[in-house]
C-alpha cells in the first residue's frame, strides 16, 4: 500500500507559489533584472517564439532537462503537465496519454494516439517512444489533436525531440554518473569542424544499473538498466543559403525486467511467497530487449525572396522482444513472448513563406511507409490445466502507406486580430496477414487471414487570435483529429470484433499566453473540450473462468475537458520558480455493454486519466568565488488517482501519488559541473499500475524507490 503521507492541498500550493513570486517582485520589480530566455520552437514548421504561437505547447530546454535528471523521455513525466506514461513497466510498451487520452500499439493491427518525432521524423511504433535525451537541445510537447500539422495518429498530441547539431568549433565532453543500485553511466561527446564548411559530432553513452525488484525464486534482480546509445551527425554549410544536416542514431536496451508483481494470489501463491513491494517469486526468466536505429537527412534552402524549402528524409528500424510472467508465481504455469519488428521510410517536403506583415503560410507533402511483423506467443507450462505444455502463436505482418498534403497559414486582420487556419488531407492504406495457431484450446485458429483498409480523411483547423499587447496573446481554435482503423491482431477468442473502425475527434480550445514584469514572468493558460466519436478501447474483459480476454472495439463517445496553467518566474537574478498544473475530466459518454451484455460503462473514467496533476520546481544559483557557481534544484510532482481499465473497478484503481527530487551542484571555470542528485527523496512506495492478468491474477507495479548519486561533467570548448 502507499504510505499515508498527504500531499499539500492543490490550492494551498498554488497560493504558496504565486504568493512567494508576488512577494519577491513587490520589492524587486523596480530593479533591473534579466528576463527569461526566449524559447524558440518549430511547432508550426518554422522557428517561432513559444509565446507567440496560438498552440498549447510545453517547451523544455536542455538545462531544465538536466536539472530534472531526465536521461530519457519517460523521465520527464512529472515535469510535463497533463501527461501520463501509462504502466511504466517496460521501455517496449511506450504508453503515452495526453489530456487523459492515450494508448500504445499493443499489436501490429493498431496505432498509438500520440506521435513522437526526432528532429521532425516520426520515430515509428510505440516501442520506439522512450528515446534517449542525452543530446537533446529542447523538447516540444503539443497537447490535444495535432492532425493538421502532425497528421494521422496524433489524436492526443505530439512530441518533438529536437537534438543538438554539430557546430563550427571544437568541443568535447565527458559525463559520468554513479549512484545506488550500482549505477554506472558514462557518456562522451566530441564536436569537430572537419573543414570550414563541414562539421561533425559523435556521442557514445552506456548505462548500467542493478534492479530494485528482488526475484527470490531465481535469486536475481529485476528492473535494472543496460542501455547503449550512439549518435553521429554531420552539418554542411558549403552552399550559400543551404543547410544540410545528416544524422544517425542507435539505442539498445537489454535488461531483466518484469511487467508486474502479484498484489494477491488469484489462484496461485506468488503473493503469499512475496507480499512486500519490490519482491517477487517468478520462475520465468523475464527480460526485455529493444534496438532502435535511424538515419535522417534534412536539407533547408532559403531563396533570395526569403522563402524556405525544407526536405526531411527518414529511415527507421525498431525491434523488440520481451518475455513476461503470466501467473506471477514460482510455478511452471504460463509465460508470454511479445516481439515486433518494424521498418519505415518517410519523406516530407514543405515550403514556408517569409513571415509577412499580413500573411504567411506553410504548404507541403508527406509520405510514410511501414512494414511490421511479429511472431508473438503465449506458452503454457507443466502445471497449466487443461492444456499443459501448449501454446498460442499469432504470426502476422502488416503494411501501412500514408500520403498527405497539408497547408497552414496566418492572416493578420489588423495590428491586433489575426486568423490561423490549416488543412491536411490524408490517404492511408493498410494491409494485414494474420494467423493464429492455438494448441491450448482457448483461442481461435486462423490461417493467413488477409485484409485491406483504405482511409481518406480531411483534417482542418481554424483559429482566431487577439494580440492584446506585444506580450499578451489570446487565442481560440477548433480542429479535427483522426486515428485510423485496423485489426485486433492479438490473442483473441473470436473474429467478431477483429476489425475496428477509425475514431475521430473535434477539439475546441481557448488559451492565453502572457509575459509581464519585464518578461521575468510568463503565464500560459489553456482550456479545452475534445469530443471523440467511435473511440477505440483496449480492455481486459473478465470471463466466467476467472481469467480475462483482450477486447478492442469502437465503443461510442468520449469527452475530455479541462484547464491547464503553466507559470515560470525569474524571481531574482538567482532564483527562478516554475509551476504547472492541469485539471482534466476524461470520461466515456457512451460505452454500452462494456462489461458484457447489459453492463454499461457510461460515465466511467478513461484509463490513465488522473483528474489533477501539478508540478513545482525551484532553481537557485549564485557565484561562490571567482569563476565558480553553486546551484540547487528541487521539484515536487503530484498525480491524482486514476484507473488502468475502463471498468473502473478497485482491481484497476491506482491511488494518488507524489514524488520529490533534488539536485545540488557546483560549476567551476565553465568546464567542470559536479552535482549530487536524489530522486524520490522521501522514498515513497506508490503504485503506478494495477490490473488483472489473463489468468486472473491481481498485479501491479510500483514507482522506483529512492535513488541518489554523483554526476561529474567535464567539457572543453
Amino acid at each position: 500500500m502507499s504510505k499515508k503521507i498527504q500531499p499539500p492541498h492543490f490550492f494551498c500550493l498554488t497560493s504558496l507559489v504565486v504568493g512567494a513570486t508576488y512577494g519577491s517582485f513587490a520589492w524587486s520589480q523596480n530593479a533591473k533584472s534579466p528576463a527569461l530566455e526566449e524559447v524558440i520552437v518549430t511547432a508550426q514548421m518554422r522557428d517561432e517564439s513559444v509565446q507567440s504561437i496560438p498552440v498549447a505547447i510545453g517547451a523544455y530546454d536542455k538545462k531544465f532537462i538536466d536539472k530534472v535528471g531526465a536521461s530519457s523521455l519517460t523521465d520527464m513525466e512529472s515535469a510535463i503537465p497533463n501527461i501520463n506514461f501509462g504502466r511504466g513497466d517496460r521501455n517496449t510498451r511506450g504508453e503515452i496519454a495526453i489530456r487523459g487520452v492515450g494508448d500504445y500499439s499493443r499489436n501490429i493491427g493498431t496505432n498509438a494516439r500520440v506521435a513522437v518525432y526526432i528532429d521532425g521524423v516520426l520515430t515509428g511504433r510505440s516501442s520506439s517512444f522512450d528515446q534517449s535525451l542525452l543530446d537533446v537541445a529542447h523538447l516540444e510537447v503539443l497537447r490535444g489533436p495535432q492532425g493538421t500539422l502532425a497528421g494521422t495518429n496524433a489524436l492526443a498530441g505530439a512530441i518533438n525531440i529536437v537534438t543538438q547539431k554539430p557546430e563550427d568549433h571544437f568541443s568535447a565532453g565527458l559525463l559520468t554518473n554513479i549512484g545506488n543500485y550500482n549505477l554506472q553511466s558514462l557518456t562522451g561527446k566530441i564536436n569537430l569542424p572537419l573543414t570550414a564548411e563541414l562539421f561533425a559530432s559523435l556521442l557514445v553513452g552506456t548505462t548500467q544499473q542493478d534492479g530494485y525488484i528482488d526475484n527470490i525464486a531465481l535469486q536475481r534482480d529485476l528492473q535494472g538498466v543496460n542501455r547503449d546509445v550512439a549518435k553521429l551527425k554531420f552539418r554542411y554549410v558549403g552552399v550559400e543559403n543551404l543547410l544540410l544536416d545528416i544524422g544517425f542514431d542507435y539505442l539498445k536496451d537489454d535488461d531483466k525486467s518484469t511487467n508486474a508483481e502479484a498484489l494477491a494470489n488469484g489462484g496461485f501463491n506468488g503473493f503469499t511467497l512475496a507480499p512486500e513491494p519490490f519482491v517477487v517469486a517468478h520462475n520465468a526468466d523475464e527480460f526485455e530487449q529493444r534496438e532502435l536505429k535511424g538515419a535522417t537527412v534534412e536539407a533547408s534552402y532559403e531563396t533570395p525572396g526569403a522563402f524556405r524549402w525544407t526536405s526531411i528524409s527518414g529511415i527507421r528500424s525498431n525491434e523488440f522482444t520481451e518475455l513476461s510472467e503470466e501467473d506471477y508465481s514460482p510455478f511452471d504455469v504460463a509465460v508470454s513472448i511479445f516481439d515486433e519488428k518494424s521498418d519505415q521510410v518517410s519523406q516530407e517536403l514543405r515550403l514556408a513563406s517569409p513571415k509577412g506583415e499580413k500573411f504567411d503560410y506553410v504548404i507541403g507533402a508527406y509520405f510514410l511507409e511501414q512494414d511490421i511483423s511479429t511472431q508473438r506467443s503465449a506458452i503454457t507450462g507443466a502445471l497449466f490445466r487443461p492444456a499443459p505444455n501448449a501454446s498460442i502463436q499469432t504470426p502476422a505482418s502488416a503494411e501501412v502507406q500514408s500520403t498527405s498534403l497539408f497547408m497552414h497559414g496566418n492572416y493578420q486582420l489588423d495590428s491586433r486580430w489575426s486568423l490561423t487556419g490549416g488543412l491536411r488531407y490524408v490517404h492511408e492504406t493498410k494491409n494485414i496477414d494474420y494467423s493464429s495457431v492455438d494448441n491450448i484450446g482457448s483461442f481461435i485458429d486462423v490461417d493467413h487471414l488477409r485484409d485491406q483498409k483504405t482511409f481518406d480523411e480531411p483534417l482542418p483547423k481554424f483559429g482566431i487570435n487577439l494580440q492584446v499587447t506585444p506580450d499578451v496573446l489570446f487565442y481560440t481554435s477548433v480542429g479535427r483529429g483522426y486515428k485510423s482503423g485496423g485489426w485486433n491482431a492479438d490473442f483473441i477468442t473470436t473474429l467478431e470484433h477483429f476489425q475496428f473502425e477509425p475514431e475521430y475527434a473535434i477539439n475546441y480550445e481557448l488559451g492565453a499566453k502572457s509575459a509581464f514584469l519585464d518578461k521575468r514572468v510568463t503565464a500560459n493558460f489553456a482550456g479545452f473540450i475534445t469530443k471523440f466519436d467511435d473511440f477505440q478501447v483496449f480492455q481486459f474483459v473478465p470471463t466466467q473462468s476467472a481469467g480475462a480476454v483482450l477486447s478492442l472495439t469502437n465503443v461510442g463517445k468520449v469527452t475530455t475537458q479541462g484547464v491547464e496553467l503553466d507559470i515560470t518566474a525569474l524571481v531574482t537574478d538567482s532564483l527562478s520558480v516554475s509551476f504547472n498544473t492541469a485539471f482534466t475530466q476524461a470520461r466515456f459518454d457512451e460505452f454500452k455493454n462494456g462489461g458484457g451484455l447489459g453492463v454499461n460503462y457510461d460515465n466511467n473514467h478513461l484509463p490513465y486519466a488522473p483528474e489533477h496533476t501539478y508540478f513545482v520546481a525551484i532553481d537557485y544559483s549564485r557565484p561562490l568565488f571567482r569563476q565558480a557557481e553553486v546551484y540547487g534544484h528541487i521539484d515536487y510532482g503530484y498525480t491524482g488517482d486514476y484507473f488502468s481499465n475502463p471498468n473502473n473497478t478497485q482491481d484497476n484503481a491506482i491511488p494518488k501519488y507524489f514524488s520529490a527530487n533534488a539536485r545540488v551542484g557546483l560549476n567551476i571555470d565553465s568546464h567542470w559541473d559536479i552535482s549530487l542528485w536524489m530522486k524520490n527523496i522521501t522514498d515513497e512506495t506508490n503504485l503506478r499500475q494495477r490490473s488483472v492478468s489473463f489468468l486472473g491474477v491481481p498485479r501491479g507495479l510500483y514507482n522506483p524507490p529512492r535513488s541518489y548519486g554523483l554526476a561529474i561533467n567535464y567539457t572543453i570548448d
